[in-house]
């Protein structure tokens, strides 16, 4: 015991007097067989420049004998130059996590060069010894995402994934300085893995003196009651249109809901994503930044879009991505949607009524109609009726469901009859009346009129009619002439031939 007790006091006289020496304790390199961290240590001295050359590494050796024969990688850096939230200073200055209250707060500000795949990496804490270490163990594991942060009292902005844990610690602890390791895992957008380790070291000055002789106490094991983190939902949302079109811009309006009863929910942000093939974000940012929102309170944020002209007709999803930390530093994510609808609005042409110009009383007829879907979605239940007097159509017109871009024609046939007025026969007007429902079950009427004759069955007898010869009068009147002059001749032949008969008889 007292071996252990010497070594840590020697461990912990090395971390003074490197610090003594301007070195950040949090610049120290791990290495591992396969895996090499991180960063540097640092001059302390804030009127002198500071750089930051990275440490060399069996690991780093290992790379550079690949270096050729690799594709560059996704390189993940501490941000020693900035003063995030939960910092009293930055890393090159001689970061130290904050310990207070029976709890440390560790802030892990990584930068990437190279995108990550949904901007999003994995941080784990591995605490190291369960026996030996002040802390409490518990699953410190968690999604950071890739946001744009104030740093350095709000004088500055940063994007850079955030690894911000608050471990609490043992009530029996025992001073020193004891290493913390972050394990990042993510993949790049070529699906690359990229994984990388960063260390810093809390330093506890509130328990045990390893060197005190005094015996062991047994402290009674205190229940750890469980404890619930804040839960932020998407309550309710509305559109500035109640009927959404391609082409439209609309207004989203998100309410946010803190659900918790007791603790109140601070620094939080709120990120927005869409289908950007079918809608087009017209806010100035796809972010919201809430500084708190008290227990049971309720927060509206806003976002506005444009419809894309091709976007199909269906049901889209408006993803929230939340960040946000209770009251006691302890960061949380979740997430939420809002549905936005989008209808297509139907466009139908319909040709007129293929029908005789005139009918006959007893016939049966066909009367065909053709329709076309110029719009961009799916028609349903197209069909027509007709209506006239004198006309009887044996049922309705169906054409069907059609698709955007088609045309279909349907026919039925019609008995004529004769008019129902006094008048038996003649003009008659009806009307073709359309009918059709778009994707949502909304359905649509249009009319048009036409008129056809309806002639009696005997109508095609033709009326005997004497032709008018009046402008051949002059023929008519030699025929009449010619008659009565061969009548003349045939008498004054005869006469003169029963005289001369007559002379003979009496000689």
């Amino acid at each position: 015991m007292k071996r252990k007790h010497i070594a840590r006091k020697i461990f912990a006289m090395t971390i003074a007097a490197t610090m003594c020496m301007g070195l950040s304790p949090a610049g120290s390199v791990l290495a591992a067989s396969d895996q090499m961290v991180s960063y540097t240590a640092v001059q302390a001295d804030p009127t002198q420049p500071t750089t930051q050359e990275p440490a060399t590494t069996q690991a780093d050796t290992n790379t550079k004998d690949d270096k050729d024969t690799q594709s560059e990688t996704v390189t993940l850096n501490i941000d020693n130059e900035n003063q995030y939230d939960g910092m009293e200073k930055p890393y090159a200055q001689g970061y130290v996590p904050i310990n207070a209250n029976g709890s440390v707060r560790i802030v892990f500000p990584i930068l990437s060069e190279g995108e990550l795949r949904g901007n999003t990496l994995r941080a784990a804490l591995d605490l190291g010894d369960a026996q030996t270490a002040p802390f409490v163990f518990k699953n410190y594991e968690k999604d950071i995402r890739l946001q744009t942060v104030k740093v350095n009292a709000n004088t500055k902005e940063v994007s850079a994934y955030v690894a911000d844990f608050t471990v609490e610690l043992k009530g029996k602890r025992t001073n020193g300085s004891y290493p913390v390791i972050l394990k990042v895992t993510a993949k790049d957008t070529k699906g690359n893995a990229v994984e990388q380790e960063f260390t810093t070291y809390v330093t506890i000055s509130d328990g045990i003196d390893p060197d005190a002789t005094t015996e062991a106490v047994a402290e009674p094991v205190a229940e750890e009651l469980p404890t619930f983190a804040p839960k932020v939902m998407v309550k309710s949302y509305k559109y500035s249109k109640s009927e959404i079109q391609p082409g439209d811009e609309v207004k989203a309006d998100i309410v946010l809901l803190n659900t918790s009863k007791e603790n109140t929910v601070k620094n939080m942000t709120i990120a927005v994503t869409a289908d950007t093939e079918s809608f087009t974000l017209l806010s100035q940012s796809d972010s919201v930044y809430i500084e708190k929102l008290a227990p049971q309170e309720e927060k509206t944020i806003t976002f506005s879009y444009r419809i894309n002209a091709k976007t199909a007709a269906g049901q889209y999803d408006l993803e929230l991505a939340m960040d946000y930390a209770d009251g006691e530093g302890n960061t949380y994510s979740t997430s939420g949607k809002a549905k936005i609808t989008v209808q297509q609005s139907s466009e139908m042409q319909f040709d007129d009524l293929s029908f005789p110009s005139e009918v006959v009383v007893a016939d049966v007829v066909e009367a065909k109609v053709q329709a076309m879907n110029l719009g961009r979605s799916k028609i349903y239940n197209v069909r027509a009726e007709i209506a006239a007097d004198g006309l009887k159509p044996q049922g309705t017109i169906f054409i069907g469901d059609m698709e955007a871009g088609t045309a279909a024609t349907g026919s039925t046939q019609v008995s004529v009859s004769s008019l129902s007025g006094s008048k038996l026969y003649g003009n008659t007007e009806g009307t073709v009346t359309y009918y059709y429902e778009d994707e949502s079950g909304k359905e649509y009427t249009e009319e048009v009129t036409f008129t056809t004759t309806i002639k009696s069955p005997f109508s095609d007898q033709k009326e005997e009619t004497t032709p008018d010869n009046t402008n051949q009068w002059w023929v008519i009147m030699a025929v009449v002439i010619g008659c009565i002059a061969v009548a003349a001749g045939v008498i004054i032949v005869r006469k003169i031939h029963l005289k001369k008969q007559d002379e003979e008889d009496t000689e």
